[in-house]
């Protein structure tokens, strides 16, 4: 017996459970079936799938960053012509920091003053300049270019013997060495953003990057502060990454009066949707809500 589903998530992180539950939710008040991946029916899926007994319209995988395995399944429902949001080949680019960081630059996204480091194994010496180091300024951000998922890598760096020491953690990966970026503050909060593009559709939060709390941005607070250029920026980033969806860090900043709207972690291709209502540090409800109807209704127009 052959059975067709609407779209197929591929999750194993049980914290994930309370998204993916909203999307199965969203998708079923729209009559679409949903298949749930995990490492438990994983092996048993792919055979069907290869056998042509099961069969997507759409899939959606948040597994194969963190286990291997689910990659082959990802690639095969692609091969037989499924609509992956989020294919696999642009998340691998778009999760390279350092190839990131240039193409925005190109353009036009503002980002901090970085330095881009070969991998340690490839050249352990590191060359600064007294130039390059006033740039940078002092203290500075470490961080590998692939190797980042959480903050994971990510050191505060005073000298060149940090660099060097930080690089090695993580060998084989390119390294950015970063300003570090002071946002300003508004009404006694930090202008510092967690930004989600889904489907279209900008959401933007605030967010304090040292208690990581977020808050809902209401959409009068946009036009009162004139923060309408995050949603801006963000178009540029998604023209670049190609994601379908994904989340940013954009800090606000004013240098001789000047504002600019500075991306910090550029493309979080795997962002973690945690509810507030369940976790201090997570999503607000009303935008991960928001973010499951954008997968129920993309996947509702493929039909």
């Amino acid at each position: 017996m052959s059975y067709f589903y609407d779209l197929g998530i591929a999750w194993e992180w049980e914290y994930d459970f309370d998204f993916v539950n909203l999307i199965f939710k969203k998708c079923e008040e729209r009559r679409l079936k949903v298949c749930g991946v995990t490492p438990e029916n994983l092996d048993e899926i792919f055979s069907a799938v290869k056998g042509g007994d099961i069969s997507f319209i759409a899939y959606f995988d948040r597994a194969s960053d963190v286990d291997e395995s689910f990659t082959d399944l990802n690639l095969l429902i692609e091969s037989l012509g499924a609509r992956v949001i989020n294919r696999y080949e642009d998340m691998v680019r778009a999760s390279d920091k350092a190839t990131m960081h240039l193409e925005l630059l190109n353009v036009g996204v503002s980002l901090p003053y970085t330095v881009i480091l070969a991998p340690f194994e490839e050249s352990p010496a590191v060359e600064l300049s007294g130039e390059i180091l006033s740039k940078v300024k002092i203290p500075f951000i470490i961080k590998p270019s692939s190797e980042t998922g959480g903050g994971v890598g990510v050191k505060i760096g005073y000298s060149i013997d940090d660099v060097i020491e930080a690089r090695k953690e993580f060998p084989y990966d390119k390294y950015l060495v970063q300003e570090m970026i002071q946002p300003v503050y508004i009404d006694g909060r930090k202008a510092w953003f967690r930004v989600f593009y889904a489907f279209g559709k900008v959401l933007i939060c605030w967010w304090d990057n040292e208690f990581k709390v977020y808050e809902t941005l209401k959409t009068e607070e946009i036009e009162r502060y004139g923060l309408g250029e995050i949603e801006d920026v963000m178009r540029r980033i998604q023209g670049v990454c190609n994601l379908d969806f994904f989340s940013s860090e954009i800090a606000l900043t004013v240098e001789r009066g000047q504002r600019r709207f500075i991306s910090i972690d550029y493309v979080n291709e795997i962002p973690d949707m945690r509810l507030k209502s369940k976790a201090i540090d997570g999503v607000p409800d009303e935008v991960v809500e928001m973010i499951a109807e954008g997968f129920a209704n993309f996947v509702l127009n493929l039909k």
